[in-house]
């Protein structure tokens, strides 16, 4: 019986996961600025990591660090937001852990149902503006290749 028992996996917070993941994710890129610049010679700090909402290398926006996540990826028609799920019995399965909601309505409805699935039920209302901004983004292009 004791062989059979489930094994979960070991949870770490996620400020503990942050320093670690900063500086030797994958999906961080680094790039150079030769002469003067705000942000000194090490240059701005971008990843390409998934659910991260703006593509800034930072622990508010970061898609592998955070319980909660929100990302707009483009779809045929509309636009897929994707989140973290909240259940427990997800978070050891990987294909399960995300939930994707297809949104292909007008601009207005699908604004709506972002700010309704980030802001009014208390997931990540932080992430609200960025989300929508990106939202805009997605549109102004689906727009204009039609």
């Amino acid at each position: 019986p004791a062989a059979l028992r489930k094994v979960a996996m070991a949870n770490v917070s996620a400020e503990l996961m942050w320093p670690i993941v900063r500086e030797t994710s994958c999906f961080a890129i680094k790039r150079k600025v030769n002469g003067r610049s705000g942000m000194g010679k090490a240059g701005p700090r971008f990843t390409t990591e998934p659910n991260n909402i703006t593509g800034i290398n930072s622990f508010k926006y970061s898609g592998i660090v955070n319980a909660k996540t929100v990302g707009l990826s483009q779809a045929e028609k509309g636009v897929v937001l994707t989140k973290k799920s909240r259940k427990p019995t997800r978070l050891n399965k990987p294909n399960n852990l995300y939930n994707n909601i297809s949104l292909t309505k007008d601009f207005r409805r699908v604004a709506n149902a972002i700010v309704k699935e980030t802001q009014a039920n208390y997931y990540r209302p932080d992430l609200t503006k960025a989300a929508l901004a990106k939202w805009s983004l997605i549109h102004k292009a689906q727009k204009r290749s039609k």
